[in-house]
């Protein structure tokens, strides 16, 4: 097997890989879309909600954000809180919420991009009794960010993109070539998402074949 980097990015690589089967290259992609874990918000509990989504509709905003993800520090037990806050102005207008205002209760956990829109508070005037007023909109709530997988819930997939195509490569003409592209949702590394998903593989060959050689010791009478 070969490898050969095309382009490399902060959150997006290209790569041939030349010498193996279709088959092993789905299972190279299936392990990066399904199999990598990373946290997402899992949980929503919502104090108030005068906005004009449904607690429902906010709560699968919230869990569709990215947040950056250290694997070597969260395991599948571990929780993380994040808390959002946010009125309307106090006179006739808008403003919009975005994910930079999530705060987390871990320092290196926090949305991957702080521009993503979560939703849009209105303040409305209105007049009661020749009395003019300003009717706001709020949210207050507390979100709850755990370890998963793809295979679980599509906000646990690391990878906004993970495709391969046969492409002509002449420096390995008498081998099988696939280009491969493959980028991050922002949660983790571009590169950690492809070792982490090589290891899983490589993991689960050597349970097989731990397996295998115990199956094939013989018994004891």
């Amino acid at each position: 097997m070969d490898v050969k980097i095309l382009d490399r990015g902060e959150n997006e690589v290209k790569f041939m890989l030349s010498g193996v089967n279709l088959r092993f290259a789905n299972a190279l992609r299936r392990a990066m879309i399904a199999e990598v874990p990373k946290l997402a918000i899992d949980e929503v509990n919502i104090h108030d909600n005068t906005s004009l989504l449904y607690d429902e509709q906010l709560a699968l905003r919230l869990a569709l954000i990215p947040l950056k993800t250290d694997l070597s520090d969260y395991g599948a037990d571990d929780r993380v809180s994040l808390t959002l806050k946010a009125i309307s102005p106090a006179r006739a207008g808008y403003t919009m919420v975005y994910s930079k205002e999530l705060i987390s209760s871990e320092p290196n956990v926090e949305a991957a991009f702080g521009n993503i829109p979560i939703v849009k508070l209105i303040s409305s005037e209105r007049e009661v009794g020749g009395i003019k007023s300003v009717a706001r909109q709020k949210i207050a709530l507390e979100a709850i960010a755990k370890l998963g997988r793809g295979k679980e819930h599509a906000k646990w997939q690391p990878v906004s993109a993970c495709s391969y195509k046969d492409m002509p490569d002449e420096e390995h003409k008498h081998k099988n070539s696939l280009l491969f592209t493959v980028e991050s949702d922002g949660a983790l590394p571009v590169d950690m998402i492809i070792e982490e998903a090589t290891r899983i593989m490589r993991g689960k060959c050597e349970s097989v074949l731990d397996e295998l050689n115990e199956q094939s010791k013989p018994s004891e009478s």
